[in-house]
């Protein structure tokens, strides 16, 4: 994935720079996500030989799952703003597919205030998570699954003699068809 730098052989296949510094509003509206990739250097190629627009296509991935996830599970017009081609040392630098993905702006204060809810952080990291996860399997040609949702409705009931039976229900997820749970492993001690 990066053959032509040292190192100690760990496969990294992607850099993604995190930030929140997407710009502010003075209506106090939301401002959606902006990704950030960089194809102008090494000769438009990534240590591989693969084309730096590698990265541009995990990017869009990124930002346009992110829209349908955010927007799907909170009921908002989640704002996919730009894709920019610019030159920033987190982009140009790695010799793999690089990206930054200004998420939300810690400026304002509408996008702060779902920035700061659990579940909207959870949509986000899995909606990133499946996103990086579709990019690798397309790299490499292969299919994938998307780890299931936690369960729900857990409860414990007591049985006969010093037994008890735990029952749960697995959790659909709407946006991710892979991500059908098949068994549960059930550790005890």
């Amino acid at each position: 994935y990066n053959p032509t730098e040292e190192g100690l052989g760990i496969p990294i296949e992607l850099s993604l720079g995190f930030h929140s510094d997407a710009g502010f509003s003075k209506e106090d509206q939301l401002i959606g996500t902006l990704g950030i990739y960089t194809t102008d250097f090494n000769e438009g190629k990534l240590n591989a030989g693969i084309s730096r627009y590698t990265s541009r296509d995990m990017a869009d991935m990124v930002l346009t799952n992110l829209k349908r996830d955010v927007s799907s599970r909170f009921g908002i017009d989640w704002k996919r703003r730009s894709l920019w081609n610019r030159n920033y040392s987190e982009t140009r630098i790695p010799g793999v597919p690089s990206m930054i993905l200004e998420l939300l702006s810690h400026q304002n204060f509408a996008d702060m205030k779902l920035g700061h809810e659990p579940e909207f952080k959870f949509t986000v990291a899995r909606s990133i998570y499946k996103s990086l996860l579709g990019h690798i399997a397309t790299m490499h040609n292969k299919d994938y699954v998307v780890q299931p949702l936690p369960i729900q409705s857990f409860a414990i009931h007591e049985g006969e003699k010093n037994t008890f039976l735990l029952t749960w229900q697995g959790t659909a997820d709407n946006l991710e068809p892979t991500a059908k749970p098949k068994g549960y492993i059930v550790y005890t001690r």
